[in-house]
């Protein structure tokens, strides 16, 4: 009997499960996969050290004439290397940090019994309340031939890289997908099943930013929606579809989304609602099961899936827990952000009453010139009161600006207010002014 089970161990479900030991608490965790969970070993955290790479390259090439000679290239298994120093020891260091910190480790897929415990490998385990935390997996297309399609976790275990690749979608992870295996040499086509966009996104920045993806070499195709795929008679992939549609390539990845990982949890027996985009919860994170808690991207939430906002209710739900005295969850300013050579960043809102927009293209400004930024762009939203409420940007600093636009946000800093504060020069910070 424990006073805890978290069930999951990414991100969220490891500091979760250290905050309720750290209040004395007996716990549990369960994991059926890796220890870390997808962030570190598969999603953001080796994503983005090997876009570093990119980030770099595309620096210097665009800094050729201007005071720097030659180009540099983006070798594959260097870059696999490097990724396998940080990600590969990840899930052990992770299960040891576990285990001398006394919470119990229980590996197995965890399932709800009707007597309200959880089952695991056979073997039955009770706690007072239980924490769902198992996030998503990429989603498998049900097409002929569907199982021939990668997945991104596939991809960033590639030892060599295939010289021409296909992306299916147009999301976040595709498009640094397919950023990264360009940079490094691959020929990388993107297919949109509707119209070229991003979704959560502003659409005119959403444009231009696949426009500048183009620009830089990756092929995108528009209303196209595979409905086959089979390997042709040299090995290589074929995917197509009854208007006619055929494109052969030697890797194909299916960038199509993801879904919660709920169907193994067996939530009927104990009473929790849940749907294709997850577990229902109040505002409390309780399901309507009062024991059994879910938080991260495992829940059926309007917000962007993303570790920090997983993190976030990690915190939550160890305050509340330990204080038995919880109030609703109030959410803060998340930003979001794609990245890549260019970034492509956005926060807070850009329509409702009283908002005015304006966009600005900044790509002149001495910050962004200073860089040779090959283009930057801004829509920022002010209310009534004068206070930045929304933006949407383009930058290869974009990252660093929306960050600073999150705390001008979430404190409600005015124009007059920024002006009281003094800023280091060249820098992102050092434009807020212009921005109101």
């Amino acid at each position: 009997m424990f006073d805890y089970l978290v069930i999951g161990s990414g991100p969220a479900g490891l500091s979760l499960a250290y905050g309720l030991k750290g209040s004395g608490a007996s716990v549990a965790i369960v994991e059926n996969y890796l220890w870390g969970g997808v962030c570190p070993n598969f999603g953001c955290d080796p994503t983005k050290l090997m876009m570093a790479a990119v980030e770099t390259q595309s620096r210097v090439n665009r800094l050729r004439g201007g005071g720097i000679k030659g180009s540099v290239q983006v070798d594959w298994s260097e870059l696999i290397a490097r990724k396998k120093i940080t990600t590969d020891p990840f899930a052990e260091n992770a299960l040891a940090g576990l285990k001398a910190s006394g919470i119990e480790t229980i590996y197995g897929t965890a399932v709800f019994t009707a007597d309200g415990k959880v089952e695991v490998a056979g073997k039955s385990y009770t706690a007072g309340k239980y924490i769902i935390a198992t996030g998503t997996s990429p989603r498998q297309m049900d097409i002929e031939g569907g199982t021939l399609l990668k997945s991104s976790d596939d991809f960033l275990l590639l030892e060599s890289l295939p010289h021409d690749i296909v992306f299916l979608g147009t999301g976040p992870v595709t498009l640094e997908l397919a950023q990264i295996a360009h940079a490094a040499g691959s020929h990388v086509t993107v297919l949109a099943k509707s119209e070229l966009t991003i979704l959560h996104f502003n659409q005119e920045l959403a444009h231009d930013y696949l426009a500048r993806l183009a620009a830089d070499g990756i092929i995108f195709k528009e209303q196209v929606e595979i409905e086959k795929v089979e390997h042709t008679a040299d090995g290589k992939l074929k995917l197509s579809n009854h208007a006619g549609f055929e494109i052969v390539t030697d890797y194909a990845v299916a960038g199509v989304g993801r879904v919660a990982n709920v169907d193994k949890l067996n939530l009927e027996a104990v009473g929790v609602e849940a749907d294709a985009r997850g577990i229902k919860v109040n505002s409390l994170l309780q399901t309507k099961n009062p024991n059994i808690y879910a938080m991260g991207d495992v829940l059926a939430k309007p917000l962007a899936h993303l570790t920090t906002v997983s993190m976030f209710e990690s915190n939550y739900l160890a305050h509340s827990l330990n204080t038995k005295n919880a109030n609703s969850i109030e959410y803060p300013t998340i930003p979001s952000v794609i990245y890549g050579a260019s970034k492509f960043a956005e926060v807070g809102q850009l329509s409702g009453d009283g908002i005015s927009v304006k966009t600005m293209d900044m790509t002149n400004w001495f910050t962004y010139k200073r860089i040779a930024d090959p283009f930057s762009k801004a829509k920022i939203a002010t209310n009534e009161k004068g206070e930045i409420v929304g933006a949407s940007m383009i930058s290869t600093v974009a990252d660093e600006l929306v960050n600073l636009l999150m705390l001008l946000i979430q404190t409600k800093t005015d124009a007059a207010g920024f002006q009281k504060m003094v800023t280091a020069y060249p820098t992102v910070a050092s434009d807020l002014t212009y921005l109101y």
